[in-house]
């Protein structure tokens, strides 16, 4: 059903075209009336409409001035307006207006069914176009989430929210979902990928009604950009998200930010969302502080966390791609800045941590060298024993026999 809106002053009018006409039959719902511009505007910053059927000549604000104000805010918007005869200066103003249509009063019932099978063909192509540019959009916020974007994309992806989002006016407030699984009870049987899923899906129809952009950005984790203006709606997304997965959180950064922002404010929101979990759980509704601004080096802190990791799972296979995605990063991004803030490559840190663990192990234990090697991450002790040797400059059995005390007996 595609939304439409009726404006006029005249209630016993509004009130007979809105009963008495078969709307539903052609494929639309009255999803709003108003008997002035200015209350439409006001109900248009809540609710996004298809199209507006409005009167010219109304008290406060009239039909003119309400179109202009509202291709301004909505360009996509469909505009109809109906008058009485003696208003063809009011005609010319619609022409200028590119209204699809002007209805003259009283109403021919019959004239309006064949408009409105034009605006719905009208309806349908938009909304063709729409979904086309939901889907580039969110290919390019994925880039700039990632910090990989182009000059070029990051232009067309400004375009693009531009005409998504028009009442953002190019600052928007920023939306993580997570599915949090490391909560679930181990007797839920249920699959957190499907439950992903359909969040993603709840969520593409939460946003395709108002003027929000909901982005899958990994797995289990998705982002959407919103309206500053319609921000208080995540709460009630929240509610609607909760029934699908009880271990889902919602975090809301609503200081409108930027484009150029949303990565650094994603990872600030990342921290906070940490924070909460690790005191009340998941599956709550949480709105982040402002982040910190000035001398705390994002970066830094970041390959520090990804440093505090490897020296946690150094045993098992860590790979590139798994450590760039703990840090947000592209692999290739991810590897640049390890490099700059820590003198060494990603493989020569871990490297490093493997060997020094392994030192610790031939000198405090009697474990035997393959146990040594699969403990720090080797699947072979004879790869084990050459990366030992490179780095230490003796084989394993010989830094063990060096220790003061080893009995070789």
């Amino acid at each position: 059903m595609y939304k439409i809106m009726l404006v006029d002053d005249e209630h016993i009018e509004l009130d007979t075209l809105t009963r008495f006409f078969p709307w539903d039959e052609l494929g639309f719902e009255v999803a709003g009336v108003a008997k002035n511009g200015r209350e439409a505007l006001s109900q248009m910053e809540e609710t996004s409409f298809d199209v507006v059927i409005t009167d010219v000549r109304m008290p406060i604000m009239d039909g003119i001035q309400f179109a202009k104000a509202a291709r301004k805010r909505w360009p996509r918007l469909i505009i109809i307006f109906m008058s009485g005869y003696d208003d063809f200066a009011y005609v010319k103003s619609a022409l200028t207006l590119e209204a699809l249509g002007y209805l003259l009063k009283p109403l021919d019932m019959d004239e309006l069914r064949e408009q409105m099978l034009k605006v719905k063909q009208k309806c349908a192509e938009e909304e063709r176009n729409r979904l086309s540019s939901r889907v580039l959009a969110s290919h390019y916020v994925r880039q700039l989430l990632l910090e990989e974007p182009q000059p070029a994309s990051e232009s067309r992806l400004q375009e693009l929210l531009d005409e998504l989002l028009p009442a953002a006016a190019g600052v928007y407030s920023v939306v993580l979902i997570t599915i949090d699984a490391a909560y679930k009870p181990a007797d839920d049987p249920s699959d957190p990928g499907l439950k992903t899923s359909k969040i993603f899906q709840r969520m593409q129809q939460l946003t395709n009604d108002v003027q929000a952009l909901a982005v899958e950005w990994q797995e289990e984790r998705l982002v959407a950009l919103v309206a500053p203006g319609i921000a208080q709606l995540v709460v009630k997304w929240h509610a609607e998200l909760l029934p699908i997965s009880p271990w889902v959180t919602t975090c809301l950064y609503p200081q409108p930010i930027a484009l150029q922002q949303t990565h650094e404010v994603i990872l600030h929101m990342l921290q906070v969302r940490g924070r909460h979990i690790a005191k009340h759980g998941s599956g709550h509704y949480i709105a982040a502080s402002p982040a910190p601004s000035g001398s705390v080096d994002r970066y830094d802190a970041i390959i520090q966390q990804v440093k505090t990791l490897i020296d946690h799972e150094f045993g098992s296979a860590l790979t590139i791609e798994y450590l760039a995605e703990h840090a947000y990063m592209s692999p290739n991004h991810f590897r640049t800045l390890f490099k700059e803030y820590t003198g060494f490559t990603v493989l020569e840190h871990i490297t490093k941590v493997r060997m020094e663990r392994a030192a610790e192990l031939l000198r405090d234990t009697e474990l035997k060298i393959h146990e040594i090697a699969t403990h720090v991450g080797y699947e072979s002790a004879s790869h084990f024993c050459s990366v030992f040797h490179k780095k230490r400059g003796v084989t394993p059995n010989q830094y063990r026999n060096r220790q003061p005390g080893y009995n070789t007996l």
